[in-house]
């Protein structure tokens, strides 16, 4: 199944995979796994490849997600404009 990339912030992106969501690093062009303590990585690339950095438990419904990432948002502006 196709993973899309639905939004990002700073480093951070929100990507969907069928009517299953996740948030998830990009840097240095890879993607890591940013859920509990993991941080395994794929090419960013290669997003077909995600289940070998993501696993059931890292993907979670819609609302779960955006919701984790607005946190990820808010936090990533504060500290952007924390540094100005």
């Amino acid at each position: 199944m196709n993973v899309i990339i639905i939004d990002e912030e700073g480093t951070h992106l929100l990507i969907g995979r069928g009517d299953r969501f996740a948030v998830v690093e990009r840097r240095n062009n890879r993607v890591y796994n940013c859920h509990g303590g993991k941080r395994d990585s794929i090419p960013l690339a290669d997003l077909s490849t995600i289940t070998k950095i993501l696993d059931q438990r890292d993907w979670t419904d819609q609302a779960t997600a955006q919701a984790t990432f607005d946190k990820v948002r808010t936090r990533w502006t504060e500290l952007s404009q924390h540094m100005r």
